[in-house]
């Protein structure tokens, strides 16, 4: 009956070990959950040519300011003269902001990109109108009326619909000028008119990210050429995005030698 008895509590032990170590894990799969991250950008709805204008995004995560992202951006697209420009945005007071300086009438889409440290990914966008009969030296920063708008994580399903092919090596000597170059499929056609760009992240302490603006040079084909200034390990992250909405990225490993 002892043996019984002490066999008897050795297995509720057991049981007891069991369901306390799926109780913890349960707990820590929940920690290990996190929330999204969500930004408001901010833009002058107007300005002038000559105007220097402030680019502002606010990035939370949770209900508190987001200080650490990984690589935040600001695209700068005219859609009228089809130009696409990346200016690197700089913390402060608890936000990103950025200074544009405007030297051509358009209708621009100004695209905040922001990475998190955690993967997260957020792109909100907003408009803003340089009038063809204006110009002024003023900065629009006194320019009461702003365009705001919000986005949250963006969970992107249309990875597998576009098909990359990569024209470069993904190798290349410091100081040496290499030409990335990508095509592009969507739906089994050649993508075109897309805006395409690279994220460089240094994945080595002191590197800098930075990002490459892709132009079209045939019908699916996008170049940009850039020159690497230190060696070590990178990451190339490509970006596909379209007016209709399209957004596919894909992560490459690239060594500077």
């Amino acid at each position: 009956m002892k043996k019984m008895a002490m066999l008897f509590m050795a297995l509720a032990t057991t049981a007891a070990l069991a369901a306390c170590n799926n109780n913890t894990n349960t707990t820590n799969d929940t920690k290990k959950e996190a929330a999204p991250i969500k930004a408001t950008l901010t833009v002058p709805e107007t300005a002038k040519i000559g105007d220097k204008v402030e680019l502002k995004v606010d990035v939370t995560q949770d209900g508190k300011a987001v200080t650490n992202a990984e690589d935040v951006a600001f695209e700068v697209k005219n859609n009228d003269t089809n130009s696409d420009k990346m200016v690197t945005a700089k913390l402060q007071d608890d936000a990103y902001v950025a200074s544009y300086d405007v030297k051509d009438t358009g209708k621009y889409k100004i695209t905040a990109h922001i990475s998190a440290k955690d993967g997260g990914h957020a792109m909100p966008n907003a408009d803003m109108t340089v009038a063809k009969d204006a110009t002024s030296s003023e900065h629009a920063t006194h320019n009461d009326h702003k365009s705001t708008t919000e986005s949250a994580t963006e969970e992107h399903d249309h990875h597998h619909d576009v098909a990359i092919t990569y024209n470069h090596k993904h190798t290349v000597a410091k100081d040496k000028e290499i030409n990335l170059s990508v095509s592009l499929k969507h739906d089994g056609k050649a993508l075109s008119k897309a805006s395409v760009h690279y994220q460089v992240l240094p994945q080595f302490k002191g590197g800098k990210p930075t990002w490459i603006t892709l132009e079209e040079t045939s019908n699916g084909t996008y170049e940009g050429k850039h020159t690497f200034t230190q060696a070590g390990s990178y990451q190339l992250k490509l970006h596909v995005e379209n007016d209709e909405g399209l957004h596919a990225h894909e992560v490459k490993d690239f060594t500077v030698k």
